[in-house]
This record gives C-alpha cells, structure tokens and sequence, in this order.
C-alpha cells in the first residue's frame, strides 16, 4: 500500500450557528486503504465526510488532493475528480434494470443518439464480472434482487463514474449476515484495485475487519488516529466514550409486572427477526440499538405501520389482528410519536390543529368546533408544558423541544394504554430533554406503558426501567437498568 495520501484534510472546522460540528480536525487517506471513522452519533464523522464528497462547501481549513489544493461546491465536483459517497439511504432505482443503475446518468449511445442498450448491458456484465458478481442478470429489474446485491450495484455505478476513493456510510445497515460478508469480500478486491476507501461504521467488530487505520472523533474533535493492528473493540469504545469501559456485565434480570400492557411475541418481518417484547402498566422500556438495528420498524410493526409475516401483538390482554392499521391501534389504546418532528407535524398549522388531528372523530361536533378543539388542545399542552401555550401558534414557530411537547400532547388528548415514542430527545438541549423525560415517567406513573425507542444511549439511560438491546434485526439483551452504562450497551451491539 502506498504511504503517500491521496488527500489530506487539514485543520478542518465547521459551524452550524451555535454548534460547533468541527474543531480543526486532520483526516488523510492513502491509496488501497480503507480507512474507517468512528464515532458517537453527533461527533462530526457526517459534517466531515459530507466536506470531503462537496455537500458543504463552506468550511475553513485545507482540503488537498493529490498533493494540491481543491475546494468543491458540489458532489458533481467532487465525483468529477473521483471523489464519490455511497449513502445510507440507496439512491438506485429498482424498477430499473440493473445495467440503467450502473449506469444512471451517464447511459451508452449509439451514433444516432439512441440508448445503445448492447454496449450498456456488454459493460455492465464486465464490471460486474470483474468484482465477482457474474450470477447476477443485468437485464432484470434491480427490485429482484436482496439489499446486498443492490449495495453492491451502488458501489460499482460509483465507480463507473470514475471514483477512485469511495466514501461509505454505514453500509452494512441494512445487510444480512451473508450479504455484510460478501461486501466486506468486494471491499478486498477494491482495496487490491488501489481503491482508497473511508468506511463509517457504528459496528466496531466489523471495523476490526475491514480497517487499516481508524479514526475517532469526539464533539466534534479528532482523538486520535491509530492502525487496526494497534488497537481492540474494548480500546476503540475507551476513545469514543473518553474514558476506561467497565468490563463487568450486569446480570440479565426481568421483572414481571402484574398487568402487560403491550405484549409482542415472535415478531418476525424483513429486517427483524423473532422480537419478545413486553411492556407493563405504569412501566418504561427502552428499545436501544445503533441506526440499522431494525428497532425503528419493530415500533412502527407495533402500531400497524410496517407488515410482519409472522408473530403477534396484544394490547391489555386483547390479541390484535394480523394486519392491523394505524388507524385500529389508535382506537384500541396505541399511540406512537415518531423520530422525525419534521414528518409527524404541520409546521405551518397551529398547535391545536396538530394536537387533535388523529381524534376529530371523537370530539363533540358542535358549533363552533373549533372551540371545543382549542379547548381539548389548551388541556393537553399544559400537561406537557408547551411554551408559549398559545394553541393558535403556528408549531414551526416553536423551538425543537417544544414541538416534541406538542408530538406529545397529540396523544394525550385521549391518554393511550400503550405510547412508543422514537427518539424523543433528538435535537434538543439539555433543558428540553430533562422536560420531555419527565413527561414521560409522569405518563407512565398514571398507568401508561410507555416505549422509547432510541439509537441514544443516553436517552434510554435516563428513563428507562427495563432497556432491550438490538443488533441487526434482534433483540440480542433484556436487562433491568440498574448499573448499566453507555459502556455495555455499546458492547452488545
């Protein structure tokens, strides 16, 4: 491998008004390397990979490639020069054939200007032979095939555009045992081609594999950068966290409330395999996992919005039917305030239309409604503490800790049985957390069986009772939250 960078990123720093995403932060890469970035969610590997692909243009600091100074506006800059990211979240097509992913933007034509479909489908074939997918039919529709397979498409139509260096953010997601092991196999061979790869990953045993050297952000500054050779899972997660991990594990003990609320057996869909979850009356369990875990879809499986082939779901003792909606878990006592602010509210409606829109139905069709809606709206906010509590305000116009009071008090209009909430702390401060976890212990103090689903250890830390680890697709600890850390919940995932 050759010692020499292909780029270097020097004294990089980057603000978001108040935060401070990147204090001069180093990062160089080498030619054949993979070179991986680990960190906590919010230490900064996103902001700093987004300025190495061109997302943000706007920086200080030194960005050389080759030796010689560039500055990107764009990812099509970047990509022109052979810089290319392969996110999270797929850009393919899948009703496409395979050959028209790989080949996006940039199709084959004939003289006559015509998709010269022969050449596209000869190369496709090539390409793909030459990394070892020769099984796989570039004339069929992409949607055919697994997520891996689609991965691997990904990957190689950003290489057909002529990257050299190859940005991957938590790739593996999303990924089967089998399919995680084949792209880790296409990462060798990338690497032998003297491709240079930067690898995100929250799986540190996965980083151990495919890592020369790793770095590790914290709060947005570089701790340290050492070769995989130097270094263990229990050493990496001691510079993540800052400090020593313990190494005792507290014992894996369940207490059974007398009255479960929400009962979930054998659960099994696409991404999530056998799931044993039980909440009781008046209780707090946490559902913690890294982003991919799988525990997103488990909490809308619960509440009708995601399909599960097998298992079954009761709530205070009733079995649900199998493909029940939304709309049935509402009138039987489940309600769910979903991770994104963004997609679960009108920003431009007032609070109060936001709080009872799910429950039109049940309030008193007088004249004027409106009236009796602000009326069951200014209850609801003032048990969560909205401020202002002007239900008329637009709930854009409130700040992002606020909002999630509102999010809140929709469901508290008619108090459920069952409340799974996602990620109720995203984003806020330190104040806005505190108020939010204490609406929740009061809620589930009245007899609620409350669910919080978190990729923040913190979160679950702090309010739950019970916390279940998951780890691609299943559920891999119970514990009580007694003596648990960020320490031994990192380590089980």
């Amino acid at each position: 491998m050759n010692t020499m960078p292909v780029l270097e990123l020097k004294n990089i720093s980057k603000r978001f008004r108040t935060l401070q995403a990147l204090d001069r932060v180093d990062f160089d890469l080498r030619e054949g390397e993979t070179h991986a970035l680990v960190g906590e969610n919010g230490a900064g590997k996103s902001t700093l990979m987004r300025i190495l692909a061109g997302i943000y243009s706007e920086y200080e600091g030194d960005y050389l490639l080759d030796g010689q100074p560039v500055h990107f506006n764009s990812p099509a800059e970047a990509l022109h020069r052979g810089i290319g990211m392969i996110h999270q979240e797929l850009s393919v097509m899948p009703e496409l054939s395979v050959a028209e992913n790989l080949f996006l933007g940039q199709q084959p034509l004939t003289p006559f200007r015509m998709l010269d479909w022969r050449k596209m489908n000869r190369v496709a074939e090539e390409e793909l032979a030459k990394l070892g997918f020769e099984h796989i039919d570039v004339r069929r529709p992409l949607e055919k095939y697994s997520l891996g397979t689609q991965q691997v498409v990904e990957v190689l139509r950003v290489i057909i555009s002529g990257a050299r260096v190859l940005i991957m953010d938590e790739p593996t997601t999303a990924l089967s045992p089998a399919e995680i092991e084949r792209l880790i196999e296409l990462i060798d061979v990338l690497r032998k081609g003297n491709r240079s790869i930067v690898y995100i990953s929250h799986f540190l045993n996965e980083v151990m594999r495919v890592a020369d050297r790793i770095t590790v952000l914290r709060d947005g500054k570089k701790v340290t950068t050492i070769a995989r050779t130097e270094t263990s899972v229990d050493a990496l997660i001691s510079l993540i966290l800052g400090h020593e991990i313990k190494t005792e594990m507290p014992p894996a003990l369940i207490k059974q409330h007398e009255r479960v609320m929400l009962d979930a057996k054998d659960l099994t869909a696409d991404v999530f395999t056998k799931i044993n979850l039980q909440v009781g009356a008046g209780e707090i369990v946490g559902l913690y996992g890294a982003i991919g875990a799988g525990h997103f879809e488990v909490a809308r499986a619960l509440y009708g919005l995601y399909r599960f082939d097998q298992g079954s779901i009761s709530v205070d003792g009733k079995p649900f039917p199998r493909n029940f909606s939304a709309h049935y878990a509402i009138e039987h006592g489940v309600a769910y305030a979903i991770e994104s602010r963004r997609k679960s509210l009108f920003m431009d409606e007032a609070n109060y239309k936001n709080i009872t829109l799910p429950h039109l139905a049940r309030i008193a069709r007088i004249v004027p409604r409106q009236a009796q809606e602000i009326k069951v709206a200014e209850s609801a906010m003032k048990v969560v503490g909205v401020y202002p509590p002007d239900p008329v305000n637009p709930v854009g116009k409130l700040s992002g800790g606020n909002q999630q009071k509102v999010a809140l008090a929709r469901w508290l209009t008619f108090p459920p049985k069952v409340l799974i909430v996602s990620e109720p702390t995203r984003g806020m401060d330190v104040g806005a957390k505190s108020d939010v976890l204490s609406i929740l212990r009061t809620l589930a103090n009245q007899g609620i069986a409350v669910l919080v689903v978190s990729s923040e250890p913190e979160t679950v830390l702090a309010v739950a009772d019970r916390i279940a680890i998951m780890s691609r697709g299943n559920i891999v600890a119970h514990m009580e939250n007694k003596n648990l850390n960020k320490d031994i919940l990192m380590r089980l995932l």
